[in-house]
């Protein structure tokens, strides 16, 4: 493997199809894989060119209920979305909202009001009964690539798997509740047990997983949702546990984290999350700055529109590539990044695998 860049390496190896409003990326002729250069990002903090969270394949199957319930199946099958209403793994009932795009709890109809009553309500799924053999058949295909790094993502995390339950005001409040604190910790303790052993199924049936994506958001638009103390005291027990345990099988843990979550990086970090994308709302280059050698950031890049001229686009990418792809402490090019110009890709990655080279 040659640190040296070479020529070469421009030749295009396959496509990532772009989707959501995004290009399709290329993928280049590097020394190593975009997979390999993901690890390297994460484990190593010294990738051989310019990480990007569109290297993570998404894995998405339909075998969890979770998945076909928030309607965001991708598993090599057809998809569904159910307007009408599918159950959870839990038996929540999810309605898909066209206009949104996206799933939400059947409103007005809690499991329960109060988490003292987690044990006497809450039925748990029996994860073995699923048919994994046979997801495993359907998808064997969409996993067979050696390029991307393989992420399956699990939908419902810790505190959304609360609001799923509660209501979002519910959730919140047993957060702060010291009537229910300590059944919040049994209810979050017996979950992070269970997505171990979901965890452990995945990596039963599908070879060549490299990492996890567990879903959790933790903030609005503009704010978080809670104070960094209570994230710490109430989230980060059964967060820890799932990454140590991701961490046993030599896979990383990639944290999908919606909203204004700034204040609360701290605590994705001390549980040992490996990285996190986020959305623009959040000051990212000062993340990136503050956290950079801790944690994997997805930072955006400037807009880059289809017209813009070749000169301008080689100048941000390589501003780009000289402040957030730094020995020990990289960065990765964030999902939201609006790359309108496919040329961006080209010079992003000649002027990352000269420097990565120096």
């Amino acid at each position: 493997m040659s640190k040296v860049f070479s020529e070469e390496e421009m030749k295009v190896r396959c496509v990532i199809p772009g989707a959501r409003g995004r290009i399709d990326m290329p993928v280049f002729s590097a020394p190593i894989t975009a997979k390999e250069n993901m690890k390297r990002a994460i484990y190593d903090k010294n990738p051989l060119f310019m990480p990007s969270y569109r290297y993570y394949q998404n894995f998405t199957p339909r075998v969890v209920p979770d998945i076909e319930a928030r309607g965001f199946i991708m598993d090599g099958g057809a998809p569904a979305q159910h307007p009408e209403g599918f159950k959870d793994m839990f038996g929540i009932n999810w309605l898909f909202i066209p206009v949104a795009g996206g799933s939400m709890v059947e409103p007005g109809n809690p499991l329960m009001t109060d988490m003292n009553e987690w044990e006497e309500k809450v039925v748990w799924p029996d994860i073995d009964s699923w048919d994994w053999a046979g997801q495993a058949e359907l998808s064997k295909e969409f996993i067979k690539q050696e390029e991307l790094a393989l992420v399956p993502t699990l939908m419902t995390g810790y505190f959304e798997r609360m609001i799923s339950m509660m209501d979002f005001e519910g959730a919140a409040m047993a957060l702060i509740d010291e009537e229910q604190q300590e059944a919040v910790h049994g209810f979050l303790d017996k979950l992070a047990d269970l997505y171990c052993r979901i965890i452990d199924k995945y990596l039963e049936y599908f070879p060549g997983i490299d990492g996890f994506t567990v879903h959790d958001d933790w903030g609005s638009q503009r704010a978080p949702f809670f104070s960094l103390d209570t994230v710490r005291e109430m989230l980060v027990p059964p967060l820890s546990k799932v990454v140590k345990h991701v961490h046993s099988k030599g896979l990383f843990y990639d944290m999908h984290c919606c909203g204004q979550v700034e204040a609360l990086l701290p605590a994705m970090i001390e549980a040992g999350v490996d990285s996190w994308s986020g959305q623009p709302m959040n000051d990212k280059a000062m993340l990136y700055h503050k956290y950079g050698k801790e944690i994997l950031i997805g930072v955006e890049t400037p807009d880059i529109p289809e017209d813009m001229p070749d000169a301008q686009v080689d100048e941000i990418a390589k501003k780009y590539v000289e402040e957030f792809m730094v020995p020990g402490a990289p960065a990765m090019i964030g999902f939201s990044s609006q790359i309108l110009n496919p040329y961006f890709f080209e010079a992003v990655y000649r002027y990352s695998r000269e420097k990565a080279g120096e």
